[in-house]
């Protein structure tokens, strides 16, 4: 709860203002004392409170009202009653009664002004009612006489503090029944929870559990509001565990000031205890705690170191020579308190009490996990359980089974064969390319058509081709026209002279009129072969030829169309990944030949399986995506052994046969390939 707030006063600062501002405050904080004494009974208690809440306000009266075991509304103290009148008036106590009542059933604290209620008041004065709770159960009511003539201004704020107050008599209350409730515990109970908090915190030796076990349920034992626990590692103190949290983010703030205070602590060896105020401690401890209280908002703290134990069995030496040894600190405990600052009843002293047990159990933790190579001690441990009694014969025969599978996985031989992907192909298989550039203006055939060589297949339109050949006519027969001008001129001459010149030209006229022949019947023949025609028998195997090839240009050497002949014998086209080269290799030299038996199936039809012998292999390898670098093999098949129908490009998937080896590598030889790749040095 926040510091108490005055009732609004005039806002100066002269002296005799804040004389009175003081003075209320120093009243509140009296309330606030008072709600801690465990020694009070309820009637001394509400009389002290009575008379500050009274003195605070500068009230009239004022009263407190409990219920009764019979459900009934009491007066448990009253103040000034017979001097407002209450008491000599004959209706006041009902209509009293009736306002009671409402704060009882609703539970909230409201205010009445006479002259603007239309309830029945007991008085003519204003009255401030405010609900007594204890275990969150409405018992009582508070119930103050203002002046009438208070100003409407300053209503919430006598509202507000007398409902305050209340907060602090509802507290009283409150430790009033955990007291009584704690006397009622048996002494054997709170035994048992301390015995099942020891047996969960020596449970485990896992350091972490322990500081985990220790936090959570320390916490419930010891009843604050949080705890964690600080282990050395070395000398530096880490928080290992805080209450009601999983995990613990040494990055946060309130972690890394809680670490700071920890360590400045427990190297020092001794407790520290803050309840509200610091007092005689260290500069550097009083910077730590200031830092900590500010982030973390607790109003009580205590920090206890924890050490490891003493040795049950001392050495010899030391019975002969005694002398005072140093506890070693291990870590230690923080408990804190949000809500108030006074300890709980019998939090220290539990706190006290588990402290030595929770450092006995992070001593051992810590002990236990530094023995060398601990994790593997312990599942030879594990393992060596397994030969007690009956489990020994049963792990003689699990051994001497692994014996002879590790010996079958060696000397028995097996043939190791090496898979490959591809596709079954025919082997006489022709690519059609484009005879010159152009634009395709006729497709004559289809996908998967079959035809004959020399067939017509499409024809390319090429426009500048034409040109060039309609050109060469018309030059050719500009060159007969002057021709045969010369060979009439050459009649009518008499002249030796002109004659000799008039052959000249006509020489010249018949090599030009040859050039011109000559250049028309190329461009007839490359006019001829854009009417592009199958060099094989066969199936036409490229898909959407129309969609792929009609009205699109093309460039000369651009490939077309690919033709297959199924009729004829067919093969695999492999790929296998270059790592497996070496196996092939070596099988073809120990066996001083390149054909290797295949077995193959069909993607579609994975039941059967066909066999063909290794033939042909790439002189490179190719890069594949997929795969990485693979190189290509061809494989023949035995035409009688074909599949039925065979599809041209049907996938399948190859084992070549590369000869035997040890049964083990034929399983396992894919781990050792991967050791030897990644892990060779």
């Amino acid at each position: 709860m926040s510091s108490p707030k005055a009732p609004p006063t005039p806002d100066n600062d002269n002296d005799p203002v804040r004389a009175v501002r003081e003075k209320i405050i120093q009243l509140a904080r009296e309330i606030e004392e008072y709600s801690k004494k465990s020694d009070l009974t309820p009637k001394i208690f509400f009389t002290e409170f009575l008379k500050r809440v009274i003195a605070a306000v500068g009230a009239r009266a004022g009263a407190v009202w409990l219920k009764s075991n019979a459900n009934r509304i009491e007066l448990l103290v009253e103040q000034n009653l017979d001097k407002i009148g209450f008491n000599n008036s004959p209706n006041a106590l009902s209509a009293n009664q009736k306002l009671l009542g409402e704060v009882l059933s609703h539970g909230q604290a409201c205010t009445y002004q006479p002259g603007e209620t239309q309830a029945e008041l007991p008085t003519e004065d204003m009255l401030v009612l405010a609900a007594l709770q204890q275990n969150k159960e409405v018992v009582g009511v508070v119930e103050i006489f203002q002046r009438a003539d208070t100003p409407k201004a300053a209503r919430p704020g006598f509202l507000q503090f007398v409902e305050q107050m209340t907060g602090y008599a509802c507290r009283f209350l409150d430790r009033q029944a955990s007291e009584q409730h704690d006397h009622g515990v048996t002494v054997g109970k709170v035994a048992e929870e301390f015995e099942q908090f020891i047996l969960q915190l020596h449970k485990s030796l896992d350091p972490r559990e322990v500081a985990f076990t220790a936090a959570n349920d320390g916490r419930l034992l010891v009843g604050c509001d949080r705890m964690s626990v600080a282990v050395l590692d070395g000398k530096k103190a880490v928080i290992r565990a805080i209450s009601g949290q999983e995990s613990v983010n040494q990055r946060a703030n309130l972690v890394r000031k809680l670490t700071d205070l920890a360590q400045d602590v427990i190297s020092t060896g001794e407790k520290l205890a803050y309840s509200g105020k610091i007092e005689q401690l260290p500069p550097k401890t009083e910077k730590v705690l200031g830092d900590f209280i500010q982030e973390s908002g607790s109003r009580m703290v205590m920090v206890i170191p924890v050490f490891e134990p003493d040795e049950l069995i001392k050495k010899d030496d030391d019975r002969a020579r005694p002398k005072e040894k140093v506890r070693k600190a291990v870590g230690g405990i923080i408990v804190e308190q949000v809500s108030e600052s006074q300890p709980k009843p019998g939090v220290v002293d539990k706190a006290d009490l588990i402290a030595d047990h929770v450092g006995s159990a992070i001593f051992n933790a810590k002990r236990y996990h530094r023995i060398f190579l601990m994790p593997v001690w312990v599942k030879l441990g594990k393992a060596w359980t397994l030969l007690e009694g009956k489990n020994g014969m049963k792990a003689g025969l699990a051994v001497i089974g692994v014996l002879l599978t590790l010996a079958a996985l060696w000397l028995v031989q097996w043939d190791y064969r090496v898979e490959g992907e591809g596709r079954m192909m025919p082997v006489v298989q022709k690519d059609v390319f484009a005879p010159w550039d152009g634009d395709v203006i006729d497709i004559k055939v289809d996908s998967g058509q079959r035809v004959k060589q020399d067939d017509l297949l499409l024809v390319i339109e090429n426009k500048e081709l034409n040109q060039q050949f309609v050109a060469a006519g018309t030059d050719l027969a500009a060159k007969d026209a002057v021709r045969a001008g010369l060979e009439a001129q050459l009649q009518r001459t008499v002249d030796q002279t002109e004659r000799d010149k008039l052959n000249g030209q006509l020489l010249q006229n018949a090599a030009e009129i040859e050039g011109l022949i000559q250049q028309r019947a190329v461009l007839g023949e490359r006019i001829d072969s854009l009417h592009v025609k199958s060099p094989i028998d066969g199936i036409i195997s490229t898909f959407q030829i129309k969609q792929l090839l009609q009205n699109r240009p093309v460039r000369r050497g651009e490939v077309l169309l690919e033709i297959k002949d199924d009729k004829q014998q067919w093969r695999l086209e492999l790929d296998v990944q270059d790592h497996r080269m070496g196996h092939i290799i070596d099988a073809q030299k120990a066996l001083n030949t390149t054909e290797l038996p295949v077995e193959f199936v069909l993607a579609t039809d994975s039941e059967k399986t066909f066999n063909g012998v290794l033939g042909e292999m790439a002189t490179r390898t190719n890069p594949s995506e997929e795969k990485g670098a693979v190189v290509v093999f061809f494989a023949s098949i035995d035409p009688e052994k074909l599949p039925r129908g065979p599809r041209i490009g049907a996938e399948v998937r190859a084992k070549i046969n590369c000869g035997l080896k040890p049964l083990g590598y034929v399983l396992f030889g894919d781990v050792i390939e991967f050791l030897y790749k990644y892990l060779w040095l």
